[in-house]
């Protein structure tokens, strides 16, 4: 981006059309890949009725996050990420067609219905290191913040709220979930490609990425330790990592056991619909903060969002041991808004300060110690409720997330990050201006 652009008053920028077409292809993507984590383990659940082959299909949805996301980033890093977007979703396309058609014609052996999962959820992976690579890259500086606020309101929206919802009802006719998703992965890679278009040499200039490099085991791993390093340099990123991922693995603990929690003849004594509304409740609150999340940031400034917010996580998951309907539904709301604003944060904070060269395995890293935690959480949730009752789940939990929001918040901010975008020698003014202690407020 030009000089001039950036440069510009806060109040004369604005999200241009490019960005736009960006974003409704992402928001497309997101909604098909809602319709698709609730319509695939319910076409499981058809096949076979055996709870162990839907817990197979509910590993290879995820097992992408851990397996998938450190090579993504060093994929992303090689090319350009609009190219990745593209690659990755020409991929996905005629996989779930071929799923779409096998499910419909009752074709589907539950060994390839498995491996289909794993396939698709991986170039899900890829697209989501590469969108989040390519933001930086099309929208000014000071814009990231209200960019990341966008696609975070339409990934609740998308994914959390209307996805899941569409999945269900969709899931009483064999193959119709997975058919919508199929057209709508078809207008994201439309999307994409007019995308490609508008972008400065097609999308595909040279920012940061060598394209044509050679992708060999060696040099993989070369290249991930670079990333590596560069990320253990990095305290705000580790703080906002381990912030994160505590967060996760408390989450991944409630959700788990929360229908135990609610539905009859459990504590809440609530009938089973009852239970959507409530695991839907972060999707509200999240819509709610994607509207303001942005104007927070540039009000209150980073440093203060952390210490708020990261706290305040613990406090809705403690507040879900209340036994009240009103209260789960309130603190499942709560902690949705409160995660989105600190989504908003951290990733407008890791765009604005990761050298663009690095930025696609730094971002994996992050990523990888972020989402690989969920699968833990939800085995200690188990152990906790079997040792100690239901309750202690949600009290430990919150204890768990909000003492690591109160700690690491101070820690973090005892060193200031590096400045991609000034010089590497030392001096008075090496502390950035973009960083997380002014991000939104003066950038």
């Amino acid at each position: 981006m030009s000089r001039g652009l950036t440069d510009r008053p806060r109040h004369a920028l604005k999200l241009d059309f490019r960005f736009r077409t960006f974003q409704v292809s992402v928001l497309g993507s997101n909604l098909a890949d809602g319709i698709y984590l609730v319509t695939i383990p319910l076409l499981a659940l058809s096949l076979t009725g055996s709870a162990l082959v839907v817990s197979a299909v509910g590993v290879a949805l995820r097992a992408p996050w851990l397996l998938l996301t450190l090579p993504a980033g060093v994929v992303v890093d090689q090319f350009p990420p609009l190219t990745v977007m593209r690659v990755a979703s020409m991929t996905r396309l005629p996989l779930v067609a071929v799923l779409c058609v096998l499910a419909w014609e009752r074709l589907l052996p539950v060994w390839g219905l498995v491996t289909a999962a794993f396939l698709i959820a991986g170039c899900g992976t890829f697209i989501d290191v590469a969108a989040q690579s390519l933001v930086p890259r099309m929208v000014p500086k000071p814009l990231i913040p209200r960019a990341n606020a966008n696609l975070q309101s339409g990934l609740t929206l998308t994914q959390q709220f209307a996805g899941p919802a569409l999945g269900g009802v969709l899931a009483a006719v064999t193959g119709a979930g997975i058919a919508l998703s199929t057209t709508l992965y078809a207008a994201t890679l439309s999307g994409l490609q007019a995308l490609q278009r508008r972008l400065p040499g097609g999308g595909d200039r040279d920012a940061g990425a060598t394209p044509g490099g050679r992708l060999t085991l060696r040099a993989m791993f070369r290249d991930l330790g670079e990333g590596a390093r560069y990320f253990r340099t990095r305290r705000d990123l580790i703080g906002l990592a381990v912030v994160a991922a505590t967060g996760n693995l408390a989450f991944a603990s409630v959700t788990t056991m929360l229908p135990l929690w609610v539905v009859a003849p459990a504590r809440l004594g609530l009938p089973k619909s009852a239970l959507g509304f409530i695991a839907a409740a972060p999707a509200v609150g999240g819509l709610l903060a994607g509207a303001v999340a942005a104007r927070m940031l540039s009000r209150f400034g980073g440093r203060a969002v952390l210490g708020f917010c990261a706290p305040a996580v613990g406090l809705c998951f403690v507040l879900i041991a209340v036994p009240s309907p009103f209260s789960a539904f309130g603190a499942m709301a709560c902690y949705g808004g409160f995660t989105v604003t600190l989504n908003v944060m951290s990733m407008s904070h890791r765009q604005s300060t990761i050298p663009e060269h690095l930025f696609g395995r730094v971002n994996a890293v992050y990523r990888w110690i972020v989402l690989g935690v969920s699968p833990f959480g939800a085995g200690l949730g188990g152990l906790v409720a079997d040792h100690f009752g239901l309750a202690a789940v949600f009290l430990c939990a919150g204890a768990f997330a909000g003492g690591s929001g109160v700690l690491l918040p101070a820690l973090l901010f005892r060193a200031s990050p590096p400045d991609p975008d000034r010089s590497q020698d030392p001096g008075p003014d090496r502390r950035t201006d973009t960083s997380m202690y002014r991000l939104g407020r003066d950038a």
